[in-house]
């Protein structure tokens, strides 16, 4: 499962409390190479008490092989080492390896780990259950499990049942296994997003859902996870019971950065990488840059600080190459790092750190990074030309300037194709000018080149304090830095395909904050208003109270 790999969010909802529980075996139908194997025979037989043994033994009708058993198959309750499976020929064997609890019924589910030889059909929601007490347990309890950000089912996830009382290590990811109980009961989420747990005494149990990766049904950091602050029952057959919708989510992701590429030249100008940023700073609840605590701190004072991407730099002022090192220090989110000029290199010569991408603003003009920053442009060194339905003429030399540490080219003719060379020499910086020529090439857009989505949602829903309306991309990634204006619109959006989301912002950080289970924080609500709202350029698409794109 990719966490924005992540890190996800889990959304609980339990619709149904119920009994009983699936027989053995899987539905049949269908040609015969699409049929799922089905049991035969199975030892203890489904549903027998007073069992003693320690093996499970399922014979099925045709050859089977095992996938992802580790993950798949779950015994419930669950046992303090995972069972051991084997395959011969037709059976599936099942070691418990150890003694079982007495007067218990034990649930194994297979998920869909057991699939035929030749053709890989599964044989899905396979089930055995067996007592070793006198009678089977007949409780049982339904439900679902999604994605809090995008809804959608998160397969394959377990359910754990805690009798009683939710333990703080359930959810305290900083306890060691050895401290964090074991559920009572467990189960599995199927591609539906449904879950069932059957043949469940009578009583309580707190409900935490799970993407154990690593199997040992305790949620680790990283796992997705979601959990009931109050207890359901299981009921009987005649009873049906319906629970609040719960939004649950994963634990935030712990800052593992670290610089790297440290360097400076004689003229002070010091470059790194922040490794690890990039993923931390990943998905709807990552932090802004104005939440990084990024500083560079000197004997003296401190500088300012560039960041572009993971790559940061800066001019360390009185800077001195026979310092001693380790005087200078940079804070970035994982800690504080001393940098150590062991090497100063010779004066940086500048160049040009970004690319032209694609289309550019006419009216904004080109700008690009220049790093190290320079502090002279020759513009007799700089040249160009545009092209525009056949025409063509020269940009002027007045066209070309420096903006603090941006190369700029404005204004641009709209429409024009663009030409540009700068030759060696023409960024200066402390009298070092760039070695290499220079070339860039471009179109320009004018005011129509882009498009913008209108909401006229109810006046109920837009002015609901706390409400967002949150742009995402194609890939339900949220555009945080395209928010909506006063009248409704999201403007100046490049042509292609975005969503919608409704964020309600409860902690007011501008954003969808996801939970902490440490201090058991639930997410905020998040829902999904649209999807493939197509923009194209000179164009304003207008989601109405539907919520249906019309152009």
């Amino acid at each position: 499962m990719d966490k924005w790999n992540s890190r996800l969010a889990l959304y609980l909802i339990f619709p149904l409390l119920g009994l009983g529980c699936a027989q053995v075996g899987s539905p049949g139908g269908g040609e015969t190479d699409e049929a799922p194997p089905l049991v035969v025979n199975a030892d203890p037989v489904f549903g027998q008490t007073e069992f003693s043994g320690s093996t499970l033994r399922l014979t099925f009708d045709e050859f089977v092989k095992l996938k992802d058993a580790r993950r798949q198959v779950l015994v419930s309750p669950p046992l303090s080492e995972p069972p051991r499976l084997l395959v011969k020929g037709r059976s599936v064997i099942v070691d418990l390896g150890e003694d079982l609890m007495p007067d218990r019924t034990y649930v194994v589910q297979f998920g869909e780990a057991v699939l035929d030889l030749r053709e890989s059909n599964v044989a899905a929601g396979l089930t055995h259950v067996f007592a070793t007490g006198s009678a089977l347990d007949s409780g049982r309890v339904e439900g679902r499990v999604l994605d809090a950000w995008t809804g959608l089912p998160l397969s394959g996830s377990r359910v754990l049942l805690f009798a009683d009382s939710l333990p703080n290590g359930a959810t305290d990811l900083t306890m060691p296994d050895s401290l964090r109980p074991l559920p009572d009961y467990v189960g599995l989420v199927l591609d539906s997003g449904e879950f069932e747990i059957g043949f469940l005494p009578e009583g309580k149990f707190f409900v935490l859902a799970l993407d154990d990766e690593n199997g040992n049904y305790r949620a680790d950091p990283g796992e997705a996870l979601a959990w009931l602050e109050s207890p359901i029952a299981s009921l009987g057959r005649d009873t049906a019971a319906s629970t609040p919708k719960l939004r649950m989510d994963a634990s935030p992701k712990e800052a593992i950065t670290y610089v790297s590429g440290s360097r400076v030249d004689s003229s002070g100008f010091w470059r790194a990488k922040i490794e690890g940023l990039k993923d931390w700073m990943a998905g709807p609840d990552g932090p802004f840059e104005s939440e990084l605590g990024l500083q560079l701190l000197g004997p003296d004072s401190s500088a300012v600080l560039h960041l572009e991407g993971d790559s940061v730099w800066s001019e360390l002022p009185a800077f001195d190459e026979e310092q001693v090192s380790g005087i200078w220090q940079i804070v970035h989110p994982a800690g504080m790092d001393s940098l150590v000029f062991r090497e100063v290199e010779s004066p940086t010569s500048p160049a040009l750190v970004e690319s032209v991408r694609g289309k550019l603003d006419a009216a904004k003009g080109l700008s690009l990074r220049v790093a190290p920053p320079a502090d002279l442009l020759d513009t007799a060194l700089c040249s160009g030309e545009w092209v525009f339905e056949g025409d063509t003429g020269r940009v002027e030399r007045a066209q070309f300037f420096i903006e603090g540490s941006r190369l700029r080219v404005a204004p641009l003719r709209v429409g024009a194709r663009y030409q540009l060379e700068l030759e060696p020499g023409a960024l200066v910086r402390r009298g070092v000018g760039n070695r290499d020529t220079l070339r860039l090439a471009f179109s320009a857009m004018g005011e129509n080149a882009t498009g913008s989505i209108l909401l006229t949602l109810d006046s109920s829903v837009m002015d609901m304090e706390g409400v967002m309306h949150v742009l995402t991309d194609a890939a339900g990634q949220p555009l945080y830095s395209q928010p909506l204006d006063r009248d409704g619109r999201f403007s100046d959006l490049p042509a292609g395909n975005y969503g919608l989301m409704r964020i309600y912002d409860v902690d007011g950080n501008g954003r969808w904050s996801g939970a902490n289970p440490i201090e058991r924080q639930h997410p905020e609500r998040a829902e999904v208003v649209a999807t493939d709202v197509v923009v194209r350029a000179g164009w304003e698409v207008e989601l109405t109270s539907g919520l249906l794109p019309r152009p």
